[in-house]
């Protein structure tokens, strides 16, 4: 039996598998994950319901999802003990470099609203450039770092609060220059 501990924005999600078993949160799914063709592309199946899905892995754990028009940002950690879980210090709203390199673009100040999917950081590594996103939606609380730095792999870059109080727009949404 494998575990993995899925965070969706503020939701968190433990699923089992066993052999073609399934489980989320100790409940039974019925349910079929079909590779398509196109790298990334899956057909979830489940009883007569059927959606077509693209995943793209962003690195550090975490994966886009776009099913029928709706993005979504999920972090996935593959566990097999409570206590490797309860060791990870990294919460949802944290956008962390997943692999050491340059940061050549801060799209965000602190205090901004953010979206999930929104470019925040470009990180430059091996002469090719990442385009890191929101990970939830929220208030951008820590900006720990800036253009032209060398950050390490995990190193935390920007912090998001994903409990964003009522009223986006008191929060600036225009991105730095």
């Amino acid at each position: 039996m494998t575990i993995y501990y899925v965070s969706v924005g503020k939701n968190e999600y433990q699923i089992e598998i066993n052999n073609n078993q399934f489980k989320i949160n100790g409940e039974a799914v019925q349910a079929t994950l079909i590779a398509l063709q196109e790298r990334g592309l899956y057909l979830l199946r489940h009883g007569t319901w059927k959606r077509e899905l693209h995943v793209q892995a962003q690195g550090n754990r975490q994966y886009t999802l776009d099913v029928n028009g709706r993005h979504a940002v999920a972090k996935v950690e593959k566990s097999n003990s409570r206590e490797h879980r309860k060791a990870n210090t990294t919460s949802a709203g944290d956008l962390t470099a997943p692999m050491p390199g340059i940061v050549v673009i801060v799209h965000v100040v602190e205090g901004q609203a953010v979206e999930v999917g929104q470019v925040l950081v470009v990180l430059e590594s091996m002469k090719m450039q990442m385009i890191l996103r929101a990970p939830c939606d929220g208030k951008v609380i820590l900006v720990n770092t800036q253009p032209n730095s060398q950050v390490a792999k995990d190193a935390l870059l920007v912090k998001i609060d994903p409990e964003l109080p009522h009223g986006k727009e008191d929060y600036p949404t225009n991105q730095p220059t």
